[in-house]
């Protein structure tokens, strides 16, 4: 019963002493939360590799006559060239293309998801 007098004595007595250390009225901040030197500048890697590569393929429309665009150079897998298509086309054109030449795992997880997608495809959607 007692410490919980002292307790509540205690709080109401750090209430006072914080008012009676104050210098300014409650409407102005302490200065001591004012920052008055400046912020260190800032260490900047000017050639990291993003600012490095910025207009790589820039050149190729000047030195070219423009032939080329820099998408005609990105190559990716040959069942990829110049298609479009759904995940379940696109995995029915690299098993027909590549399928002989996989890993036994690899084709069994392809053959998977082909026949994951194609249940997928007729259950829902608008492919149904």
């Amino acid at each position: 019963m007692s410490g919980a007098l002292f307790w509540r004595a205690g709080r109401g007595l750090c209430g006072l002493v914080t008012l009676a250390c104050r210098n300014f009225s409650l409407g102005v901040p302490g200065l001591s939360r004012i920052r008055l030197t400046l912020p260190p500048p800032k260490v900047v890697d000017r050639w990291n590799e993003k600012r490095a590569m910025f207009g790589v393929y820039d050149n190729i429309g000047i030195l070219g006559d423009f032939e080329k665009h820099p998408k005609d150079l990105i190559r990716g897998p040959r069942w990829l060239r110049g298609w479009k298509g759904n995940e379940l086309q696109r995995c029915i054109r690299k098993k027909k293309m590549v399928g002989n030449r996989m890993f036994i795992d690899d084709l069994h997880n392809l053959k998977k998801r082909i026949s994951y997608l194609y249940k997928h495809f007729n259950r829902r959607g608008k492919y149904r």
